[in-house]
């Protein structure tokens, strides 16, 4: 068994230590390329096509073929995936002259409790502070005394904001207070949101506070929905701040202060979403002209230092305030486009050096660190910021320090399946599965919104190619966990192929320890051979490249039993292997 062992992690590295890409064609005429150091991979089934460029998944499919990486261990097929009621067709929906949005708005009791639920569970945190609560504290209030003489801008941020508040409230809760079932009154609320919204004709006539009752949606969506169709809203979202003029500074523009300030919380905001692009859907540096906006960062001040009128900004305060965890996430983003950009300039002859990426990392931890300083842990967002900011420096020290071995073409590389990469893996995930504490309940719905795809993707994947060691068992342990009722059910893994790829990948490295066991045992058959057929890291150069298209012509090989949206394609598993800026647990 050892002999056979040894053999499975030598083809693991073999597979791993190709520093140079080739282009292939398929016979439909189209391949791959390399970018850089990066690969450009298109995977087509049928008329659906998926392109990804982020270097943990063309490593991970590197010399392999698409059956043995995603194909589970028997011949039955996987359930259909369930489509999400809270889609993102609504947004671009006509006016329906049969609703007025206001009909749609709830109770004023109900409607009180559900701004203040949004601003305790949402507005602090989550890096998520475009609001000016003082201003629109006067919409908010102005909309529920009166929704049929509100102005449709402000009914869709009420919409939002009453949206976002359900999400964070668990399913008991809600029940409780709404008197209906959660999903329902949520349904409503989208519907209220989207009317308004065409009814105030937004495409065409968009304002500052219907862009950010629409980001405030999108952020909270994403708990029922991280299909494409979030992160194309996205893009429609910067496009409309663009058509507003807020990738350009206001101060530069000759706005009040006031009105500057408000503009950039929201730019950035966007920013970060926008870089996420990569982390969700392995689309690396996609709008990297965005890089090119002159916008100043917003400024670290309380709302109270901000008021309509005003003739300069104050002075950034030097503790904590409502809009430093922001601070925080945009630092971390932009840290994470610095390396970014590196690494997809680097070359084969001049691969990107572990100093200059720890060195940024480094210097990022530092800042992010004197900010810190003026955490009080016992206040709940403050908390939450504390141990929400470790918890990312440690996860993206993790993931960079992964890519940068992949980039470097040298023996390095066998690192990447390594019993100290999988340990880190494991602390990173078991520190996410403690429960809250209970300052700390408000914002467990974050959780649901940011499962940690990627780093289980690595331990299932360490589990597929190196099935002996002393952390197996801790791993498994952590695997059963992920993947138990409590936390691996419909909420937390989300719509759309995600869940499929996890649990394809999950069989894979079952099929592995099962067989591993058995011969250990003995109990091994000749037709239950390690084959190329049963483990993916047994496969072999088969002279084709496997950067070229993957072209699925046997419906067998992954097949979920419905259309070709739901068939389990290489995007998915991308998104699975990325880091989230707003990642929290």
């Amino acid at each position: 068994m050892a002999a056979r062992i040894s053999s499975l992690e030598k083809s693991a590295t073999k597979a791993k230590q190709k520093p140079e890409s080739k282009s292939s064609t398929s016979s439909s005429g189209a391949g791959s390329m390399s970018e850089g150091m990066r690969e450009e991979i298109v995977v087509q089934k049928g008329s659906s096509t998926q392109y990804f460029n982020e270097i943990l998944l063309s490593t991970v499919i590197e010399g392999q073929d698409m059956k043995a990486v995603l194909a589970p261990p028997n011949t039955a097929p996987l359930q259909p995936q369930v489509i999400s009621p809270f889609n993102a067709h609504g947004i671009l929906s006509s006016p329906s002259l049969s609703i007025v949005p206001s009909t749609l708005h709830p109770p004023q009791d109900i409607a009180v409790k559900l701004w203040k639920i949004y601003v305790d569970n949402v507005e602090s945190c989550v890096g998520l502070k475009i609001l000016h609560l003082p201003t629109d504290n006067i919409k908010v209030y102005s909309t529920i005394n009166d929704p049929t003489t509100a102005s449709l801008e402000n009914l869709a941020l009420c919409y939002a904001v009453y949206f976002a508040s359900v999400v964070s409230m668990d399913d008991s809760e809600a029940a409780v207070m709404l008197g209906e079932e959660k999903n329902t009154i949520m349904l409503r609320f989208k519907v209220g949101l989207e009317q308004a919204l065409a009814h105030g004709d937004f495409l065409d006539r968009p304002t500052i506070t219907g862009l950010c009752a629409f980001e405030i949606y999108l952020s909270a969506v994403r708990v029922h929905n991280r299909g494409k169709g979030i992160w194309i809203l996205n893009g429609l979202a910067i496009r409309i701040a663009q058509s507003l003029g807020l990738h350009r500074d206001g101060g530069k523009l000759g706005l009040p202060p006031f009105e500057s300030e408000i503009r950039r919380r929201i730019w950035w905001h966007l920013l970060c979403r926008e870089w996420r692009s990569g982390e969700d859907y392995g689309l690396e540096n996609m709008n990297n002209s965005l890089l090119m906006a002159d916008v100043d960062l917003p400024i670290n001040i309380e709302d109270m230092d901000l008021y309509p009128g005003m003739q300069k900004l104050p002075a950034p305060r030097k503790g904590w305030t409502d809009i430093s965890f922001s601070l925080i996430c945009i630092d971390l983003a932009k840290c994470m486009q610095k390396l970014g950009v590196i690494s997809t300039s680097s070359s084969p002859s001049s691969p990107p050096s572990e100093s200059s990426r720890a060195q940024i990392i480094k210097e990022t931890k530092e800042r992010v660190e004197k900010q810190l300083i003026h955490c009080n842990p016992l206040l709940p967002p403050q908390r939450l910021a504390l141990l929400a900011s470790n918890f990312l420096l440690r996860k993206y020290d993790f993931v960079t320090r992964l890519q940068w071995i992949l980039l470097r073409c040298d023996n390095e590389r066998a690192d990447f399946v390594s019993e100290e990469n999988l340990v880190e893996a494991l602390e990173i995930l078991e520190s996410r599965m403690h429960r809250l504490d209970g300052l700390l309940k408000q914002f467990s719905w974050i959780k649901k919104a940011f499962p940690q795809y990627h780093v289980t993707m690595y331990v299932l994947w360490h589990l597929s190619v190196k099935p002996e060691g002393p952390n197996i068992d801790r791993a498994w342990a952590t695997t059963e966990t992920i993947f138990s009722p409590e936390i691996w059910d419909e909420t937390t893994m989300g719509f759309g192929s995600k869940s499929a790829v996890l649990t394809a990948l999950r069989a894979k490295a079952v099929s592995v320890r099962e067989k591993a066991w058995r011969l250990s045992t003995g109990k091994l058959n000749e037709s239950d051979s390690l084959s190329r057929e049963n483990l993916p890291s047994q496969i072999e150069d088969s002279g084709t490249s496997p950067r070229a298209v993957h072209q699925d012509t046997n419906a067998g090989e992954i097949d979920l039993g419905g259309s070709i949206e739901e068939w389990p394609d290489w995007e998915a598993l991308v998104e699975n292997f990325q880091f989230n800026s707003s990642d929290m647990f």
